[in-house]
């Protein structure tokens, strides 16, 4: 269980137990973000990224520059996209920046939710409905792995048209 929302050195593994800490350092994690955000989950899980901390976070990240990315990858966002999910309408108005894109069907038995930042910090969940997990913020050698698989199971996955919008 986490004492406070700041570890006591960067390099520090954090161990979470329920939606409050998860939350807390899901956005402590991305706050510290300056070119990459990557989020993997079921769908986009509304307790940690559907607050308006956390996307303020998100939209300040892809305004920065045009070089910041911000990468979601799902298996379905029918209900985020019929809960009015926040990042989902900060993607359709930033959509250089903000891609959601869906899983390949042999990732569609993944269960974890999982946030990485830059190239050093991450949070992971190893069960979605469950929110127990692992986070640090500064573990490159933990991102680079984290990072290589879930960039693997990005170019087998296809964008989501189900959160594209259309502008006339």
């Amino acid at each position: 269980m986490m004492d406070s929302s700041y570890p006591q050195s960067k390099s520090e593994r954090i161990r979470f137990e329920g939606r409050g800490e998860a939350k807390a350092i899901a956005l402590l994690i991305a706050q510290h973000a300056k070119k990459q955000i990557c989020i993997l989950g079921r769908d986009i899980d509304h307790a940690l990224f559907d607050s308006p901390e956390f996307i303020e976070c998100v939209s300040a990240l892809a305004r920065r520059n045009a070089h910041t990315e911000i990468r979601i990858l799902v298996h379905d966002t029918r209900i985020n996209v019929q809960n009015n999910h926040k990042l989902i309408h900060l993607a359709q108005q930033l959509s250089s920046s903000i891609h959601i894109h869906n899983t390949a069907k042999q990732h569609r038995t993944i269960q974890n939710i999982l946030l990485l930042v830059d190239d050093f910090g991450y949070l992971t969940c190893p069960k979605a409905t469950q929110y127990n997990g692992t986070a640090n913020l500064y573990d490159r050698l933990e991102v680079r792995t984290l990072q290589q698989q879930f960039d693997d199971m990005w170019q087998q996955s296809s964008p989501d048209i189900t959160v594209r919008r259309l502008h006339l």
